[in-house]
Order: structure tokens, then sequence, then C-alpha cells
């Protein structure tokens, strides 16, 4: 397909190619604070949802000390969630047992994931 033009030449048209949509901005963490457990488990669920549409690799889960009632329900939708790869407390300076850290999967496998691979070690190379 060609256009014509007012000086003479003629230019090819470009074929529109679709667009992807936009990717919504997600925040890595949310804060579970004064929720009941099953308000916990659905605000958990969607914020799941919204960071692996964002590709996030990394969540972190902000559920308190508390009883541990709250932490139970987060660790039970994280185990259930096909969107989790694995999940884990934080660390002492990323809020230690009140804070749940949830690697997302995205179907690829990396060398250490291979469990064959895992006992693999390391040997020096010979000099030349």
């Amino acid at each position: 397909m060609t256009s014509g033009s007012s000086h003479g030449f003629i230019r090819p048209i470009r074929p529109i190619r679709p667009t992807r949509p936009p990717v919504r901005p997600a925040s890595i963490d949310i804060d579970l604070h004064g929720m009941t457990k099953a308000e916990a488990a659905v605000a958990a669920e969607a914020h799941i949802r919204q960071a692996h549409a964002a590709r996030l690799h990394i969540v972190k889960i902000i559920h308190g000390h508390g009883t541990g009632a709250v932490r139970s329900t987060v660790q039970k939708v994280l185990d259930d969630s096909p969107l989790v790869k694995r999940h884990y407390l934080a660390s002492h300076g990323d809020g230690g047992h009140g804070a749940t850290i949830a690697e997302l999967d995205y179907g690829q496998r990396g060398f250490y994931d291979n469990p064959a691979n895992n006992g693999i070690t390391p040997r020096a190379e010979r000099r030349r």
C-alpha cells in the first residue's frame, strides 16, 4: 500500500502494530495490620496477582507479630498459590517474624532449581 503526497513521491504506509496493554505499577509490600484472617487472605491473594501481572519477582507481606493467626493464613494462601515459587519469613532487618517474603514464579527454571544440579561442587580450572 502506498499513499500519495503533494510533492510527487510515494511513501509506504506502515502497518499498525498491536500495542501491549500497559503494565500497572505495583508495590512490593502490603501491610495487613488490623485485618481479620478472611480480609488478609483476600488482600494477600489480590496483591500477589497484581504483583505477578506487574512482573515483580519478590513480594513482602507485612502481617505483624501478634498471635500468628494472620501469618498462618498468609502462609496458607502462599502455599496454595500457583504464582508463588517459595516463601519464607523475612530477615531481622526486614521485619523478622512479622513479615513474609514470597518469590513469584514465572515458569522459568534456573540452574539451581534442578535437584540434580544441587550436588555439583565447583572445581578449579587447570593453569595453562
